[in-house]
């Protein structure tokens, strides 16, 4: 009788022994194991993931960036580009001013003395041409003469009395000025009305 209460007693400590949570780690099958490692391998595969969709985020941010800064960078140096094109030629205009200036001269004596009606027109010729070549490359008279002064294009070399003209209005232009390209050249030098006396 005893050895029968022993036997069933075995049994039942084998049963219990083949219960899931009391099998060891070796025993466990293949296929559990599989898929806890695959479970594992799975997390890191969606950090790893994540982690590398972050830097790509950053990379096109700092490509955008790239994109920008090179676009501002090409349109400034062609803005200076045509900038510099555009005023290349202001040494020689420069230059050829005071020529303008000593045949405006030249036509203001002639026109006084009636002997000299062909030289007169010669130098009228030779201004209007040197006045058509600066208008064609942008360059302008500043046109003073009988308007209200204006120290953004003329300077005041005296001031005069005058029935006539107004207070601060000019009353003559002693140089002429010249705007090229919207640029000031040369501000025109004027006598500036006082006012009468």
């Amino acid at each position: 009788m005893k050895k029968g209460k022993n036997t069933s007693t075995e049994n039942r400590e084998a049963k219990e022994d083949m219960k899931p949570e009391n099998i060891p780690d070796e025993s466990r099958s293949a296929d559990d194991m599989c898929a806890e490692e695959q479970a594992m391998n799975m997390s890191d595969l969606v950090g790893e993931l994540d982690k590398a969709q972050d830097e790509a985020a950053k990379n096109r941010d700092l490509y955008l960036r790239a994109v920008a800064d090179l676009d501002t960078y090409r349109r400034k140096v062609q803005r200076e580009k045509q900038e510099l094109a555009k005023f290349a030629l202001q040494p020689l205009i420069e230059e050829l001013l005071p020529s303008l200036d000593h045949l405006g001269m030249a036509i203001a004596a002639a026109q006084s003395s009636d002997d000299s009606k062909n030289i007169l027109t010669g130098v009228e010729m030779v201004s209007s041409q040197i006045k058509k070549v600066f208008s064609n490359f942008g360059v302008e008279e500043v046109d003073a003469e009988g308007k209200p002064f204006d120290p953004n294009t003329s300077e005041c070399v005296s001031h005069e009395p005058s029935e006539d003209v107004p207070e601060n209005e000019v009353i003559k232009v002693v140089r002429k000025g010249y705007i090229f390209n919207g640029r000031l050249l040369r501000p025109a030098s004027v006598v500036v009305s006082s006012g009468r006396e």
